[in-house]
């Protein structure tokens, strides 16, 4: 029998609402005890001293490109995470071929348990191909592993087939995760409409496009009775529409990740790499908004939108959507909402861990005897700048070079097994 203690450590325990000093039995990768001074005598002690010791992060938004892997793969995607804070990965369909049948689901499934180094769950496409046509087989899909659907980088534009499968989703016990974009409204833009568009004459992707859609999915939600979960909302007309669908009993919950939260579209004019994402980065009374918005609560989760790229985003025409950040998480967000004071250490690890394991039905984002050991220790004080050059992801592409920022995990556990420790 392995035992490990986890010693001297800030434990933050989202189910309780309790951040205090507790040490942590772990035996053959459970957790067994979380009490004070528990004696180091009989296994392995890890001193936790001056860190925070919380649940791993559940990130229920990953683009780890597998199958196809020329742009991550499962293992470095997985290191990635690993190296983040991340312990349970949950990756999106819109791969080559896309996760859309029970044989794509069991392939991904079993190379995650191959290669992974932290827990994959895949989230099934939507339809068919995600062309927003033919429902996909959902009970066959979830046999095979999968806890949630998308059509993500797509939007359900028929709205009976979005009626289809909120119903069908619902039925299944699946999430339905909807990325709203109408693209009758934004077509070929490459950037958020607006003042950066006009003086970088690109094509812009109207706000409009994605409000509308947003407002379309809740009425259909609201009008079958079914959950729907909003993927990386991007707009405070956005959040507004949620704000009222939740206060009205609607069962809708969203998701924002670090880039609309920290980054705006004033910052395209600086030809930054990695900064052509979708949705776009908006203005700063968005990004603004979408802070509020974690701080009252209004919205339940934040994802990392991980969408790693051979390209570096330079070329806001040609190249494709994405920002590789998942190495970044748990830093991007200790710096940008800890440490600027807009959330308690508490009220960050409930967004990243606790909620988004609630929504999924997942045994995990939270400390407690009998769970998984998947833990994270960082040191809030612990500063480093980030370089891009150094990312295990395959993506490059991110717009955080050179910044510095606090927190970086310096242990990551799965299961009781180190799978990340920092050299510090």
């Amino acid at each position: 029998m392995s035992k490990i203690i986890i010693k001297n450590g800030k434990v933050v325990i989202p189910g309780e609402s309790f951040v205090g000093k507790r040490d942590i039995l772990i035996e053959d990768g459970v957790i067994v005890e979380i009490i004070e001074n528990i004696p180091g005598e009989d296994g392995e002690v890890i001193d936790a001293d001056g860190c925070y010791v919380i649940p791993g992060i559940v990130d229920m938004h990953v683009h780890l490109r597998d199958p196809d892997g020329t742009e991550e793969g499962i293992y470095t995607g997985t290191m990635a995470c690993a190296k983040g804070g991340v312990t349970t990965a949950c990756c999106m369909p819109n791969t080559n071929p896309c996760i859309d049948n029970p044989t794509i689901v069991r392939y991904v499934v079993l190379s995650a348990e191959k290669y992974g180094k932290v827990k994959v769950y895949p989230i099934g496409a939507m339809t068919v191909g995600r062309e927003g046509k033919t429902i996909a087989p959902y009970d066959r899909m979830k046999s095979e592993g999968v806890i949630a659907v998308s059509d993500d980088g797509s939007w359900v534009e028929d709205p009976l087939v979005m009626r289809s499968v909120l119903e069908t989703a619902n039925m299944c016990g699946l999430l339905p995760i909807s990325h709203c974009e109408d693209k009758r409204l934004s077509q070929d833009g490459v950037v958020n409409e607006g003042v950066a568009s006009l003086k970088l004459g690109l094509p812009g992707i109207p706000p409009l496009a994605e409000v509308l859609a947003v407002a379309r999915d809740i009425l259909i939600a609201r009008e079958i009775g079914a959950r729907i979960h909003i993927a990386h909302i991007s707009l405070k007309d956005s959040l507004d529409i949620i704000k009222r669908a939740k206060s009205s009993g609607i069962n809708v919950t969203c998701e924002v990740a670090p880039h609309h939260f920290i980054l705006t579209d004033e910052l395209l004019l600086e030809r930054r790499v990695g900064l052509k994402v979708n949705p776009p980065l908006r203005r700063e009374v968005d990004r603004f908004a979408l802070v509020e918005g974690l701080i009252d609560g209004s919205i339940d989760v934040i994802a990392s939108d991980h969408a790693p790229r051979k390209t570096l985003g330079l070329d806001l025409l040609n190249d494709p959507f994405g920002i590789s950040s998942v190495e970044i998480m748990l830093p991007l967000c200790y710096t940008f909402l800890v440490k600027a004071g807009h959330l308690s250490t508490l009220e960050m690890v409930k967004k990243l861990s606790y909620n988004p394991a609630k929504l999924l039905g997942l045994d995990s984002g939270d400390l407690a005897v009998g769970k998984s050991a998947d833990i994270v220790i960082f040191n809030p004080n612990y500063k480093e700048v980030v370089n891009v050059n150094n990312f295990v992801s395959k993506g490059k592409n991110s717009p955080y070079d050179g910044y510095e920022l606090y927190g970086f995990p310096i242990l990551t556990m799965v299961s009781g097994k180190v799978v990340y420790a920092k050299d510090i």
